[in-house]
């Protein structure tokens, strides 16, 4: 699909066919597609919790204020971010794999691992979130999209009781809630929605007051 058509025609959609199924193959395809984003110093920190299963489902749907896409989509995703992708032992490893896939050389990995590492140490627990948020949010946009290019279509959550949601699941502290995002086939067009005139949101070479 013309990217720029891709862009106007994702929408928020909340009305799905049950019935509509998607493989594990597809979701395979998506998910690695959205596993193209760029994150900080490569740390990819997202985790996926794929959740198909109908007793998952039932759990999930009073923590996310019964809203019924929860059933009836095909697939809901639980965006997890691992607080520890920022640490010396993943940074190491991911540039270590990348060194050995012919991605650099030795000096290139090590002043790479250095620098990563040195950057993430000093941050407290709102830059990490922040960080992490950053990061997963740009992989929920690219799930996103690659959702709709496949004839999928989408709506990200996060009206949903977080404390109730890691009780439910039982999610380790290791682990920071992001969002939940929706996958199936609408049954209903998405309203409309209307996006501000860019020269109202952009600024050249000066500061909004």
């Amino acid at each position: 699909m013309d990217f720029t058509t891709l862009l106007k025609q994702r929408r928020s959609t909340r009305h799905f066919d049950p019935d509509a199924a998607i493989s594990n193959e597809e979701l395979h395809d998506l998910l690695a597609a959205a596993g193209l984003s760029p994150s900080g110093n490569n740390a990819q920190p997202w985790r996926c919790v794929v959740i198909t299963d109908s007793a998952w489902r039932e759990k999930l749907l009073p923590v996310a204020f019964n809203q019924q896409q929860v059933l009836t989509a095909s697939t809901v995703i639980l965006l997890l971010a691992d607080r520890e992708a920022y640490q010396a032992e993943n940074l190491t490893r991911i540039h270590q794999e990348e060194y050995e896939d012919g991605c650099f050389n030795e000096t290139v990995r090590d002043f790479l691992t250095q620098a990563a590492i040195g950057f993430y140490q000093p941050f407290q627990e709102t830059d990490t979130l922040k960080a992490l948020a950053l990061d997963c949010g740009l992989f929920a946009m690219n799930l996103m999209l690659a959702a709709e290019n496949a004839g999928w279509q989408t709506v990200p959550m996060t009206g949903y009781q977080p404390a109730l949601l890691r009780e439910a699941f039982a999610i380790p502290d290791r682990y920071a809630d992001i969002m939940l995002i929706a996958i199936g086939k609408g049954t209903q067009h998405s309203h409309r929605t209307l996006r501000r005139p860019v020269q109202e949101l952009v600024y050249w070479n000066t500061i909004p007051d």
